[in-house]
């Protein structure tokens, strides 16, 4: 039993040290290149100054874009057409149907609107979407008055939200 309660435990995380008194931390941009999965695959960014529908209208964009791309479907198809043909065009370099998806991002307290994003898209019945958690690293500086300023690393929570055609 005493066995079982030790690999319940979860493992301790490392926390920054307190600054001192009268340092001040001033957070950088996080960094985006890590963030897609593919460096082709659209990225929508959700901050939280971006309005709910500009991010719902933005990802639509982006979707039906990839389906007026599909060679095999003439310009004047319909969506439902476009999506048939998008499914039956294969990827030159693996063989396999791809298509398109758009991944929608959001950090720290944007994770709720970008929960929410995730949630209008899975009520359309034309659309998958996929979640995935992850813990991204950003910088801060901490500025200490009349000494020298340091670099540390802050972890922010992130979710990557996947949304493709059926």
């Amino acid at each position: 039993m005493a066995k079982m309660q030790q690999s319940l435990e979860l493992p301790r995380i490392k926390k920054n040290p307190p600054i001192s008194h009268g340092a001040k931390i001033q957070k950088r941009p996080l960094n985006r290149p890590h963030m897609p999965a593919s460096s082709k695959a659209p990225v929508v960014y959700v901050s939280s100054h971006t309005p709910f529908v500009a991010a719902v209208k933005r990802v639509r964009k982006l979707l039906t874009k990839s389906l007026g791309n599909t060679a095999a479907a003439p310009k004047n198809a319909s969506v439902h057409m476009r999506v048939q043909a998008l499914r039956h065009t294969t990827n030159t370099a693996y063989g396999i149907a791809s298509p398109t998806a758009v991944t929608v991002l959001g950090t720290g307290k944007v994770v709720e609107k970008t929960l929410r994003v995730a949630a209008w898209f899975e009520q359309q019945g034309d659309c998958d979407v996929q979640l995935r958690t992850k813990t991204v690293g950003t910088v801060d500086d901490v500025i200490v008055e009349g000494g020298d300023d340091l670099s540390r690393v802050r972890r922010v929570s992130c979710l990557e939200v996947v949304v493709t055609l059926k």
